[in-house]
């Protein structure tokens, strides 16, 4: 009777475990090209391998962030927990034990198991779905994404100790607890606080992040697909605001346009605030109110680039509103891609990125004095109206973590720019208002490098030529 018994309640945990698998498929259905679970894998063990036995490391996600009365921000994980992961649910908990810790089976929680991974993850709750969507839940966690083991987050606080006392840590590896936790996992992470204050002297607490960052810097094939991706999908918003844009356009109408492409084509959300501006806007850095109209003279620089599965592209292009540049548009637009295109060649392995940004400054230094607008022939002018960097590198963060010397791997933005405000004393008024930037993704490769946002025109003549047609911005709305 005792084995019936057990073997009924086996083969209930068994059907429920099908059921909840069956509804956690649903999740994910839709996104078939997401970095498969081996690949985080793989990076946990890598990082454990650097860690090593005597040592335990949790990370956490970022807190749900509140954007007034019951709206929330859209939700977006930590970067490093992500990169670790590919987890994207709020209140979850990462535990590493390289040499082992015990936990209860999922199968019969008579027994204890050893694990060297562990997730914590929300519950799964079919009131709070039916609002807002499915949950992974620990049986989508394993089967899902990978992990070798999941639980519900609630029993973070009492496995706690026990994960720490069976792995036999010496070190916990926790990331600076930052001010601005709030929420539930702020109170799932209590216990943890608690503890790095009790265990200091007795267990040696290390901060892991420098550990991940420096693994972020090289990307993987699978991270390079995204970056690529994201980035045709900027290209492509480029040439249809390119063949969109006329004067008298409100600047909001072009960034219509790049949204509009963004979502088509599967992005699901903007890097970063788009910039769209025009005239006296385009000298500002990072203007984003996009309000002005667009007049027949103005130069338009649109800053506006798509993040996929998380990586973020970042691409800028300048073209003139009328579509035809003016003698000092064009002027200031050839030598900035000048610049970029020195830069570019410059880009390879083992190369520094201080030398790339150094043929970039030569070349505008030599273009501004050749102009004008500049008196001397030095750095120090030419920067007066170039005072931002040659770039940085893309990846989960629009502004990603890097290294100053080059790698195979390494993906970083080229965007030098000019910037001309009104009223400079000494320079031609036909250079007033004219804000030029180039900017585009670039892959270093064994060879070299490869611009992964060439199918956006930066030739003056291509540029010109693509803007004689009409783009999806130019049709009427009923």
């Amino acid at each position: 009777m005792n084995l019936l018994k057990r073997f009924i309640r086996y083969f209930a945990v068994f059907l429920f475990a099908v059921a909840a698998l069956a509804q956690d498929l649903k999740y994910i259905e839709y996104d078939a090209d997401l970095i498969a679970g081996q690949v985080y894998k793989e990076r946990r063990e890598k990082l454990m391998q650097q860690i090593g036995n005597e040592a335990v490391a949790i990370f956490y996600t970022n807190p749900e962030r509140n954007r007034n009365a019951d709206l929330d921000f859209p939700y977006a994980p930590n970067s490093d927990f992500y990169y670790l992961t590919g987890f994207r649910e709020p209140n979850a908990i990462l535990v590493l034990a390289p040499k082992g810790t015990n936990v209860r089976s999922l199968e019969d929680s008579t027994k204890m198991i050893t694990v060297r991974e562990l997730l914590f993850v929300q519950a799964r709750n079919p009131q709070f779905e039916k609002w807002n969507g499915r949950r992974y839940g620990q049986m989508g966690a394993i089967k899902l994404r990978g992990f070798e083991y999941a639980t519900t987050n609630d029993k973070f606080k009492t496995m706690l100790q026990l994960m720490l006392f069976s792995a036999q840590a010496k070190s916990l590896y926790v990331p600076t607890f930052r001010s601005d936790l709030a929420g539930e996992i702020e109170e799932l992470l209590q216990p943890l606080q608690s503890m790095t204050q009790q265990f200091n002297g007795y267990v040696e607490i290390r901060d892991p992040i420098a550990l991940v960052r420096k693994m972020r810097v090289v990307k993987s094939p699978e991270e390079i697909a995204m970056l690529a991706k994201a980035t045709e999908i900027s290209a492509a918003a480029h040439r249809q605001a390119m063949m969109s844009v006329e004067p008298g356009m409100g600047e909001y109408e072009l960034e219509a346009v790049y949204e509009y492409v963004f979502r088509k084509l599967g992005a699901e959300q903007n890097g970063y605030p788009c910039i769209v501006a025009s005239g006296e806007n385009s000298v500002i850095l990072h203007y984003n109110t996009n309000r002005r109209k667009i007049k027949d003279s103005d130069i338009v620089l649109a800053d506006c680039a798509a993040e996929y599965r998380g990586y973020s592209s970042d691409v800028t292009r300048t073209y003139p509103a009328n579509g035809k540049f003016s003698k000092a548009q064009r002027e200031i637009y050839q030598l900035v891609l000048d610049a970029q295109e020195a830069a570019i060649a410059a880009i390879k392995p083992g190369v520094a990125w201080q030398e790339a940004s150094k043929k970039a400054d030569e070349v505008l230094t030599a273009g501004l004095f050749k102009l004008g607008v500049i008196k001397e022939k030095s750095t120090q002018a030419m920067k007066k109206f170039y005072y931002h960097g040659l770039g940085h590198p893309v990846g989960l963060n629009v502004h990603d973590v890097g290294q100053p010397i080059m790698e195979a791997g390494m993906v970083y933005t080229v965007e030098p720019g000019i910037y001309i405000a009104e009223g400079i004393a000494g320079v031609d008024p036909a250079y007033y208002n004219i804000g030029v930037r180039i900017e585009d993704v670039i892959r270093v490769t064994a060879d070299g490098n490869k611009n992964l946002s060439a199918a956006a025109p930066r030739e003056i003549a291509e540029i010109e030529a693509l803007m004689k047609q009409k783009g999806v911005g130019n049709l009427a709305i009923q």
